[in-house]
């Protein structure tokens, strides 16, 4: 029973892993350069489903709204 859960979770892992953008950027010399960034899915960057960004000392869950967008906005 276990061993059927954990497959069909690591597929499903896979299969999001698939359908995702990922930026992954990495230096050996400068760790402030290391980041990671996870953006499911893929067709949908603006604003994806499920977004994460790691660099060291920063975890973000959520995608920052642009500078573009915030110009957009109708005044009343």
């Amino acid at each position: 029973m276990f061993s059927k859960l954990f497959l069909w979770a690591f597929i499903a892992f896979v299969a999001v892993l698939a359908c995702s953008k990922i930026n992954l950027q990495t230096s050996i010399y400068k760790e402030n350069e290391n980041s990671l960034e996870i953006i499911f899915p893929q067709w949908h960057t603006e604003q994806p489903w499920l977004y994460f960004y790691w660099t060291p000392g920063i975890v973000k869950w959520q995608k920052d709204p642009s500078a573009d967008d915030s110009g957009n906005t109708p005044t009343p």
